[in-house]
């Protein structure tokens, strides 16, 4: 856990990555979520590895309606279903974005995440979320997000290989 000393439009106020988590965990479609903060050395940001709920996205379920369908699958489903994924994730970062502004009344709360691992069957998908509490381009962001992501994957294959 972290601690960051921030000023809004009301004055100074202390906001710890434990609240922030717990903002974040509240929502249903987050099925795990770490604060792994501590491990990046970047002031006013915050950075947790999350996993997507399995109820969000079920390809059982999708596989069966195509077949209903009597259509076939091929590579392109897995494409369209990742960029389904991807697109469900911006649009939680931005409700989550725009929660935290609120809570905070700031307004350069900015939040990014990136896709880090994907288990074969499509129903494991890892992802860091970053927040960050000062006036940050958002390429700085997704750079960032990208190390942090690479980095929990290598760790992750330490010990689920």
């Amino acid at each position: 856990m972290i601690e960051l000393k921030l000023k809004n439009r009301k004055g100074s106020f202390h906001v710890n990555s434990k609240e922030v988590k717990d903002i974040i965990a509240a929502r249903q479609d987050i099925g795990y979520l770490q604060d792994i903060s501590n491990s990046i050395n970047q002031d006013n940001i915050m950075v947790f590895d999350c996993e997507l709920s399995e109820m969000v996205f079920s390809k059982e379920e999708i596989l069966e309606a195509i077949e209903a369908l009597g259509e076939t699958v091929d590579e392109s489903f897995f494409e369209i279903m990742f960029d389904d994924i991807r697109r469900f994730l911006k649009d939680t970062t931005d409700e989550i974005e725009e929660e935290l502004q609120d809570v905070y009344c700031m307004d350069n709360i900015k939040c990014y995440f990136e896709v880090y691992n994907i288990n074969q069957e499509f129903s494991d998908f890892k992802f860091v979320f970053l927040v960050s509490f000062e006036d940050i381009k958002i390429a700085s962001l997704k750079n960032l997000a990208k190390i942090v992501s690479k980095r929990q994957l290598v760790g992750a294959s330490k010990f689920y290989s």
